[in-house]
């Protein structure tokens, strides 16, 4: 019985991050070869990061809130926010629902069930990896969605925006196995602490490291040209991320830095949009993150060392900074890997952390909105896209070295002997059937 529990909650964990990732997902190409008005390609480009970085704090709150109350609370919270974005989905397409309002709602729905079910798989090594794949296969899918849906150009805004991302189906799926995760949840004898106890500093670690994040990435446009203002968010952003990292007990803060700078990362390199180019990307993120789990002793300071190595290529390489070319799949191939060794590798002493640093993945950095992605990047302009991309990779190289350097002030302020033994664990005995 305990098997066939192991199996269902990692299904369920995995689909659940998965839609949720896809439903945080900042469109990179929106609108392009399309008859969208000014007023939605605006909204679009200004409320759905600020509604993403809103989600990424909702699911940091939510898992810290959900995990006091036991796996059943935490699973069917879950069902619950996968039925709202399903039904958010639903009524946009029917009814004249403004887009603000509409993406305000999914990003929230998105961020609970983020945090709900990474609250519930995260206890233990099924679920925890099904929750960790599903999440990061989640934003690859999401961006490659994007793609089609700005390829084709019968689709609208709000259509390619909000009914495409995540797929209804899959919406009501992650609802209906999470449902049946909390019926089959077996008894935990929870304790609930009192408002004095608790964990608030998951959460303003979050609201430190997401806001900064996000308000760079709005300050700092295509259009930016001084180095000046571009070092100065960098700083305030690396500062952040290292605030946040010593907030969090021991050293959960390094898979923050991580994702601060694989973000960074991945917004310097250009996507794929073949179909066929999909499948190797992901198949390297599932072998990344089974080796990250499987090999006995993590390496996050060479991983981080190996995100700035990845920036160094996609400022080097002909053709990383062009879609769908050669080594755009190259680096995506790598970029795949990395992340999911990281996830894989870096553990944390609670679950909040680990959905912090999914949070943060979702979050547009500087590195992408420097750069030149929007409608007018066009191969008639090779020198603007070229020299915007050329920016969005030093400032991936600058936010990758400060995080590689937070990294090490971190574990110099955290000795490991101050950190917990990191066992591969079974399901606790409060979490087995009776």
């Amino acid at each position: 019985m305990q098997r066939y529990r192991a199996a269902l909650d990692t299904l369920g964990g995995g689909i659940a991050a998965a839609v949720a990732g896809m439903a945080l997902i900042v469109p990179y190409d929106a609108g392009c070869g399309t008859d969208s008005s000014a007023m939605q390609m605006t909204l679009l480009t200004i409320t759905v990061p600020r509604a993403t970085a809103t989600g990424a704090v909702f699911a940091v709150v939510a898992a810290v809130l959900v995990r006091m109350l036991g796996n059943r609370t935490a699973w069917a919270t879950g069902a619950c926010a996968a039925l709202v974005l399903a039904t958010d989905h639903l009524l946009v397409a029917s009814t004249s629902a403004t887009l603000a309002t509409a993406n305000f709602l999914d990003s929230l729905a998105g961020g609970v069930l983020l945090g709900a079910a990474g609250a519930a798989a995260l206890r233990y090594r099924p679920p925890a990896v099904g929750y960790l794949l599903g999440g990061l296969t989640g934003v690859l899918l999401g961006r490659h969605i994007e793609t089609i849906a700005a390829e084709n150009g019968n689709l609208s805004v709000l259509e390619r925006a909000f009914v495409d991302l995540p797929p209804d189906w899959l919406a009501v799926l992650a609802a209906v196995l999470l449902a049946v995760c909390a019926v089959v949840c077996g008894r935990t004898s929870t304790t609930h602490p009192t408002s004095v106890q608790l964990p608030f500093a998951p959460i303003v670690a979050a609201a430190v490291v997401i806001t900064t994040i996000a308000v760079a990435s709005e300050r700092l446009t295509p259009g930016t040209h001084s180095w000046i203002a571009i070092t100065a968010w960098l700083v305030a952003v690396v500062a952040a991320a290292l605030i946040a990292a010593l907030l969090l007990p021991g050293r959960d803060g390094t898979l923050t830095l991580l994702a601060v700078s694989l973000t960074a990362t991945g917004g310097a390199l250009a996507t794929v949009h073949a179909h066929w180019k999909l499948a190797p990307v992901l198949a390297i993120l599932a072998l990344g993150l089974f080796a990250g789990v499987l090999l006995p002793r993590p390496q996050p300071v060479a991983a981080a060392a190996a995100s700035v190595g990845l920036s160094v290529f996609a400022l080097l390489a002909s053709g990383a900074q062009h879609h769908d070319s050669w080594a755009a799949l190259l680096g995506g191939c790598l970029y795949a890997g990395l992340a999911g060794y990281s996830f894989g590798a870096v553990t944390t002493r609670l679950a909040a952390s680990t959905v912090l640093a999914l949070g943060v993945v979702l979050v547009p950095t500087a590195a992408l909105t420097l750069q030149y992605r929007g409608c007018d990047a066009l191969p008639s302009l090779p020198d603007r896209v070229s020299t915007a991309g050329d920016r969005a990779a030093w400032t991936a190289i600058g936010l990758g070295a400060g995080c590689l350097a937070a990294m090490l002030v971190l574990r110099r302020l955290r000795p490991e002997r101050d950190e917990p033994s990191q066992p591969k664990p079974r399901a606790p005995e409060s979490e087995r059937t009776d």
